[in-house]
């Protein structure tokens, strides 16, 4: 959280800052460390600040950095207001927002020190500017760190919580123009630094020879060592943190990636900078939305059409042109009889619960078997067994053909405890040739199977009206079952079909089935 509570009835905002009290004793902690190397730093390039006794350089720098402390601490207590005002909106330049304070509380700092030495103690502007230079090295170094502290907060803030976050975005920049900015600022101060120091030694070591007093070439060495330890230390220590903050949004960016590989299209990658990773997780996320789309429709297709159809068409680049396929396939047709007197004593809208009811255990049924629905009539529906292949479709047409008339014994259950009339259906289930595919207009398409077959089917459902049986299947399919399920059968004559010349021998239910 951000150590401020939120505003009357507003949420609280994402948790991407610890509580201020760490962060002041953290701050703190810096600036104690930073007085001992500012101390040990000017003794070491400046001979104006080295002619000070210890106590009052660290008591001068204390007390500038105790300053520049505290109006750091006003600086971030209003931005965190300011992003308290705004709890479900989050600004990817926020680091930058931190790192501008920070910097620029350095040079504050510097400065302070450079005036205070020079009307005091009458230093010249060269000991000053030597001042604002080793303020702004280790003031580069503690604000890019501190900076990288607050993006990597804001990332996990937004891995967590990225939609319900509101992403402000800034400028655009690219993550080799702020490495490489970095590089260059860090290589330019450190040079200076150590030309500096470099400068210094070699006036130290003329003195000292031409006044004949003693020195050590160790004492060089150690000066120079301890300076470039401090800046290579706090070189490495950003170069990590940039890293571990590279590595995190990595990270997930390929967790959402792996996520979407198993189809799970709920992932989104955070938007956590303004730079390439921002590029990449947008055009990630698009692709996830478009893939969820896809899957969407595809769901939805596939309540229109059969789920093998809506693969076949959404998987081809050509799937809505017209045309089709030839392919063997069972028919079934099954439509409910004496559905007017149950219409008549229900209203329109409890009319259309019962159907929905039945048609769906009847496609419930129809796909337990392996089947497809291909569309339904008013109170009459098709099916297709086959399309996906299967290895006796005939059978599983005949196993769904029991499954509906089982289903209708539900209903009419149903319906008698409600005191309703009970229904009754007829089933035709056929075997043939068929052309599976788009039929239509190129503005309107209908995915179905077309062929004599069809028509078959159609006819032997409305034989039932006239046959001991409700079940009419033809020759096509009682050669082609299983001999289990032939004892369950029985031969019902021939009979001519409507727009056939040749009676048609017919299989229907033995008694008792």
């Amino acid at each position: 959280m951000t150590g401020l509570p939120a505003a009357p009835g507003q949420p609280a905002a994402p948790a991407a800052h610890p509580p201020l009290a760490g962060e002041a004793l953290r701050s703190s902690l810096f600036y104690l460390l930073c007085t001992g190397l500012l101390s040990v730093y000017g003794t070491q390039v400046c001979p104006f600040i080295e002619s000070l006794a210890p106590g009052q350089l660290v008591s001068i720098l204390a007390g500038a950095l105790s300053l520049g402390f505290a109006l750091r601490w006003l600086l971030i207590a209003r931005l965190r207001q300011q992003e308290a005002a705004r709890p479900r909106e989050v600004d990817l330049g926020r680091p930058w927002h931190y790192l501008r304070v920070d910097f620029g509380t350095w040079l504050a700092v510097g400065l302070l020190v450079t005036v205070w030495n020079t009307l005091n103690y009458h230093f010249p502007p060269g000991s000053g500017l030597k001042v604002v230079l080793a303020c702004a090295t280790l003031g580069m170094f503690t604000s890019t760190s501190l900076a990288l502290d607050v993006e990597q907060r804001l990332i996990r803030c937004l891995a967590g919580d990225a939609a319900a976050s509101v992403v402000r975005r800034g400028r655009f920049l690219s993550i080799s123009t702020k490495f490489l900015g970095f590089i260059a600022l860090c290589v330019g101060l450190i040079a200076w630094v150590l030309l500096l120091l470099i400068y210094k030694d070699f006036r130290f070591v003329i003195e000292r020879y031409a006044s004949g007093e003693h020195f050590e070439f160790i004492w060089i060495v150690q000066e120079i060592l301890f300076v470039f330890a401090v800046l290579l230390t706090g070189t490495l220590i950003v170069i990590r943190k940039y890293s571990r903050n590279l590595q995190l949004m990595f990270d997930l960016q390929l967790g959402a990636l792996g996520t979407v590989g198993q189809g799970d299209y709920s992932a989104a990658v955070p938007v956590v900078s303004n730079d390439e990773f921002s590029l990449i997780a947008e055009r990630t996320n698009e692709m996830i939305a478009g893939l969820r789309e896809r899957e969407r429709i595809k769901t939805i297709f596939g309540k229109y059409v059969n789920s093998t159809v809506a693969s076949q068409i959404l998987g081809q680049a050509g799937g809505a042109d017209l045309g089709g396929r030839e392919v063997q396939v069972a028919i079934l047709f099954t439509d409910l009889r004496n559905f007017t007197p149950l219409s008549e004593r229900c209203t329109p809208h409890e009319v259309v619960a019962i159907l929905n009811q039945y048609f769906s255990l009847v496609v419930q049924e129809i796909h337990r078997q392996g089947g497809e629905v291909d569309k339904f009539i008013g109170d009459a529906a098709m099916a297709v067994f086959g399309l996906g292949g299967s290895s006796n479709p005939c059978q599983e047409g005949l196993q769904a053909a029991l499954g509906i008339r089982r289903v209708l014994e539900v209903i009419n259950r149903e319906l008698a405890a409600r005191q309703l009339p009970a229904v009754d259906n007829g089933i035709g289930l056929h075997y043939g040739q068929v052309i599976a595919g788009n039929v239509g207009s190129p503005e309107r398409l209908e995915y179905t199977v077309i062929g004599d077959a069809v028509n078959v089917a159609a006819r032997l459902e409305g034989l039932t009206r006239n046959l001991a049986s409700p079940v009419a299947i033809s020759a096509d399919v009682y050669i082609r079952i299983e001999e289990s399920a032939r004892a369950g059968l029985r031969l019902l004559g021939e009979h001519i079909l409507k727009g056939k010349a040749a009676p048609l021998p017919v299989y229907g239910l033995a008694a008792g089935n």
